[in-house]
């Protein structure tokens, strides 16, 4: 503790520091001894841990506690439960970094309002700014501004092809690709039926997607692309039957219950008359009849791991043009599975 304590005194805040491990190695020590030192020190607040990422030098013993610092938050969808959980990561991380979070709801806003609500957070004079991307995010002439500025930008959950951005993103491709398998796997689908609301330019989409052809090895999938009319419903059906579909891989747990909702009514059984996998592990997805098969992603981690990368921004250290997190297949009974 004490030689970290004396080391933590030359480095700025969001430093890392070495790894239990290499603490362990250096004091020919436990690596349970190199955890407790750590952890003492993390109460203490001179540290911060991170998940997935490793402990870092905070900035409680700075000088520049006193000021008030600030990051801009552009966030889809903030008060459901991916939006809220997302802000409970990056709030907590950049907490202990002396930051606070300035949020703004990003909705399908235009080009206009986008760049109205980045002057309003640069109006409070947020050092950087952590987006999830819209369609009409780039053509925000604000946006494109700051972009060329070099100013510290981070993406959360997307990106946008053919912007340079550094984006923390869980593992869409992989999920894809789980859900693809077990289809092809256990229930032995051949033909699916792809449904989003946004285009392939979001590379979420696109890799859960990609990732899902991979998983279905030579079966075929469809895509269907909903816009915000009242055609949707009639789309649906109408794709179904003329392709002729097995199941239905829904984008996101939301839009498979709107789905769900449409084929009920119109006289469907599910799973035993197509199935329905999806992607979020929304709350919504437990308590929907019959319960959604889905991808889960950890959206607090997602939170606290781009919080930890515009730490780093600012503070002029090298980061990674793209950043993973895990996910995990929650298997239900809209798939058949657990009847």
């Amino acid at each position: 503790m004490e030689y970290l304590k004396r080391k933590i005194k030359n480095l700025s805040p969001g430093t890392k520091i070495m790894s239990e491990n290499e603490l362990a190695k250096k004091f020919n020590v436990s690596r349970l001894t190199a955890r407790k030192a750590i952890e003492n020190l993390v109460n203490e607040g001179l540290l911060v841990r991170v998940q997935g990422i490793g402990t870092f030098v905070s900035d409680i013993e700075k000088e520049n506690k006193k000021k008030n610092k600030y990051i801009g938050i552009l966030i889809k969808n903030r008060f459901d439960t991916r939006g809220w959980s997302m802000i409970s990561g990056i709030e907590k991380t950049l907490k202990q970094f002396n930051y606070k979070a300035l949020i703004l709801d990003l909705k399908t806003d235009s080009p206009q309002q986008i760049s109205r609500k980045i002057h309003s957070l640069l109006s409070q004079n947020v050092e950087g700014l952590i987006i999830t991307p819209t369609h009409n995010l780039s053509n925000s002439k604000v946006f494109e501004k700051l972009v060329k500025q070099n100013f510290p930008i981070i993406f959360v959950d997307r990106n946008i092809e053919g912007l340079d951005i550094s984006t923390v993103e869980s593992s869409n491709y992989h999920g894809g690709k789980i859900l693809g398998e077990h289809l092809k796997n256990v229930h032995k689908i051949r033909n699916v039926l792809f449904v989003t609301e946004e285009t392939m330019d979001l590379t979420s989409v696109k890799e859960r997607l990609e990732g899902f052809k991979k998983g279905l090895g030579s079966g075929k999938v469809d895509v269907l692309i909903l816009e915000k009319n009242r055609e949707n419903r009639r789309k649906l059906l109408s794709t179904l039957k003329k392709k002729n579909c097995e199941a239905i891989f829904f984008c996101h747990d939301l839009l498979a219950v709107y789905g769900i909702s449409i084929l009920l009514r119109e006289g469907y059984k599910i799973p035993e008359d197509i199935k329905i996998v999806s992607f979020d592990n929304n709350q919504v997805s437990k308590y929907i009849l019959p319960n959604l098969t889905t991808v889960e992603q950890n959206f607090e981690i997602l939170g606290e791991n781009v919080a930890m990368m515009i730490i780093k921004l600012i503070n002029g250290e090298k980061i990674p043009k793209i950043k993973h997190i895990p996910v995990h297949l929650i298997i239900r009974e809209s798939c058949g599975c657990n009847l």
